[in-house]
């Protein structure tokens, strides 16, 4: 398929998929570039139209590094599941904490913010 690229307000091409591809690659089409075609009625960007030579000049994700695979024993194959590890909850409230409450906080007791003159 001929393919024309927008090249600030002037068309180039016509250019194949494999060069498009090419064109890709090198970093002089974006997703955000213009491109047209003779079936389409009016120009797209690359990442709407996303065309066949669009996908393949994007680079592969790096792999996954695989996992070590443990040898399954009879125990561990049987063992239940380990429980999820939960956070604490808060402590109810308690008289001694309103207390402390009452008393102050770390910034009352650190630079004495509060103290009542007599």
């Amino acid at each position: 398929m001929n393919w024309y690229i927008d090249n600030a307000g002037a068309a180039e091409g016509p250019y194949d998929d494999a060069r498009m591809t090419e064109l890709a690659r090198e970093q002089k089409i974006a997703s955000d570039s213009l491109v047209w075609h003779p079936q389409l009625d009016a120009w797209s960007s690359v990442a709407a139209l996303s065309p066949p030579w669009w996908g393949a000049a994007l680079p592969e994700p790096p792999s996954a590094p695989k996992a070590k695979k443990k040898a399954a024993t009879a125990e561990e194959s049987s063992a239940a599941p380990a429980p999820k590890r939960r956070l604490a909850a808060p402590l109810a409230p308690s008289e001694e904490a309103a207390a402390q409450k009452e008393s102050g906080g770390f910034l009352k007791k650190l630079f004495g913010f509060g103290k009542k003159k007599k």
